[in-house]
């Protein structure tokens, strides 16, 4: 995804791969409010609403996040121009990890495919017929030896309408090679995509990544003309998933990034507040908000990038997305 990208932490500021470089300094400025209000929900379908957290493979687990999820996507692997699949960043320790706690919490597992500068053998590989074959046969042994849910694909991004169709192609024949073993198939997507947005509900799942916009990347009301964007053009609401973002970003350029947790260490924002010292942020209050517009929209969830941005206490994002969910999204 857009934003899905290696993060090096300093105090404070992140550099994520998208962005080349050093954070400036911070100065104080006043925060600004939360956005908007929670909207009035329709009750929502418990049972299906899905809670995704993305785990990049340069990340620290935390096997305690499992009880507010229902699906770990694992970030990421590549495919080679040959067809075969590209798996070296991931640990063996960690899947092992990542496993017992499908197991123990009934989480779903899947793997992510590309993300920002690990897509760049998309292009030959899906152009032949013969190349994208063998793919699908290296991913499904790879999703059937490691006991996997799913895969979820970041194609960022293709060039031209021959790369785009070929994309297409490929999530049409993942997806009739997965259905009948009950695995996902999924797909992460810019909301500013030049391609036409309905041919991707060829695969189960469409997370719209609504963030990373400018200046104030990620604001509430963005979250709602996205979510228009994608039902609009056709695609089913139970099959969108809404991104939230587990970090803030300056709204002036070179837009430098903070994750949530090194945020609330520095300035310790109230609930309600999502902009400070320049950088806009989605603060408790916001992310609740936009669980319940996933609700009332009755899409299929929301996403997250990334989990291990967040903190581990009652200023949890995580915790408010769980607290939201559990009230009905009720006051």
């Amino acid at each position: 995804m857009t934003v899905m990208r290696f993060v090096s932490l300093i105090p404070l500021m992140i550099l994520l791969v998208s962005c080349r470089g050093q954070a400036p300094p911070l100065s104080p400025t006043e925060p600004g409010p939360a956005s908007t209000e929670t909207p009035s929900p329709e009750p929502p379908a418990a049972s299906t609403f899905a809670v995704i957290g993305y785990f990049p493979d340069y990340q620290e687990l935390n096997p305690a996040r499992a009880d507010s999820l229902t699906d770990i996507i694992y970030f990421s692997a590549e495919p080679t121009a040959e067809g075969g699949l590209d798996t070296s960043r991931f640990d063996e320790n960690t899947l092992a990890e990542l496993h017992e706690m499908q197991g123990r919490h009934g989480v779903r597992l899947l793997i992510s495919i590309g993300g920002w500068e690990r897509s760049s053998r998309f292009a030959a590989m899906t152009a032949d017929a013969e190349t994208r074959r063998a793919f699908v046969e290296n991913l499904a042994e790879y999703v059937h030896v490691n006991k996997l849910n799913g895969v979820d694909f970041d194609w960022e991004f293709p060039q031209d309408e021959v790369e785009f169709r070929n994309y297409i192609r490929l999530l049409e024949e993942v997806k009739a090679d997965f259905e009948p073993r009950g695995w996902i198939v999924s797909v992460a997507l810019s909301p500013d995509s030049e391609f036409p947005l309905k041919e991707y509900a060829a695969a189960d799942r469409v997370h719209i990544m609504s963030y990373d916009r400018q200046p104030r990347h990620a604001a509430y009301e963005q979250a709602v003309q996205d979510i228009e964007k994608f039902i609009n053009a056709g695609i089913p609401p139970e099959k969108l998933i809404l991104g939230v973002p587990f970090y803030g970003r300056k709204i002036i350029p070179p837009y430098a990034e903070a994750t949530y947790a090194d945020i609330v260490s520095r300035y310790h924002p109230a609930p309600d507040v999502d902009e400070v010292d320049g950088i806009f942020f989605n603060g408790m209050g916001t992310i609740r908000n936009k669980t319940c517009l996933a609700v009332s929209r009755r899409l299929g969830g929301v996403m997250i990038w990334e989990l291990a941005h967040d903190t581990t206490d009652d200023t949890s994002l995580l915790g408010a997305i769980r607290q939201a969910l559990a009230s009905g999204c009720g006051p």
